[in-house]
């Protein structure tokens, strides 16, 4: 007669059974947990059937396990145990082993639109700060003519100079006209002894540029 041994019935608790009643607790089928954690779907039926050999190798197995874990409230460590995932020496380089999974490549070109996003936001407020500043700042002014100082014996003078175009051109706050390059050229009246020149130039928006030349009308005894 052939004897039949009898086998006590295993009590060791097994990771796959605890991811799969935990998950079957929250009534989620494995496709909707793998849309929500963005994981592969044969991956985590691989967590849950033990396949571990379906895995990735290196940290992901590790990595999506504890993902795993954490949606079902379970003891991410307690399960690790239970696995030959747990026996694996942790690799920090994740391109070692595995290729990384598509949305961490997607991740790349967003940095980079980000970074492009940046750039260009910055280039705006650097080009509004020096269209601001070039608004309110005084515009160019140089005179050509009289020079600082001038002794004449004329009574005609020949204002010349130039600023920047658009700009308002007065001489003793007396309005002139200007050229559309800026330029300008204007007939002053002078007198007898030491006579006072005020050129100022303005934008709308802007500060004033003044520059004040002294004339000395001498008498002409000839």
């Amino acid at each position: 007669m052939t004897g039949f041994t009898l086998k006590a019935l295993g009590t060791e608790q097994k990771s796959g059974e605890n991811l799969k009643t935990a998950r079957l607790k929250k009534r989620m089928p494995l496709e909707e947990v793998a849309k929500k954690l963005k994981i592969r779907l044969e991956y985590l039926a691989a967590l849950e059937q033990e396949e571990y050999g379906q895995l990735p190798s290196g940290l992901y197995g590790r990595k999506f396990l504890k993902e795993y874990c954490r949606f079902l409230n379970l003891d991410y460590k307690k399960v690790l145990t239970l696995t030959p995932l747990n026996e694996e020496t942790t690799d920090e380089n994740p391109f070692s082993k595995k290729i990384l999974r598509k949305h961490n490549f997607l991740m790349f070109p967003k940095l980079i639109r980000n970074l492009i996003f940046i750039i260009l936001f910055l280039t705006c407020i650097l080009y509004l700060l020096v269209y601001f500043r070039r608004l309110i700042s005084p515009p160019n002014l140089s005179v050509e003519y009289p020079d600082k100082n001038l002794v004449t014996t004329e009574l005609i003078l020949q204002v010349r100079g130039k600023s920047d175009p658009e700009t308002e051109i007065s001489i003793n706050n007396t309005s002139i006209m200007s050229a559309q390059d800026g330029s300008f050229s204007q007939e002053i009246k002078l007198k007898q002894g030491l006579n006072k020149l005020t050129i100022s130039a303005k934008k709308k928006y802007g500060q004033e540029n003044i520059i004040q030349r002294q004339i000395l009308v001498e008498e002409n005894y000839e």
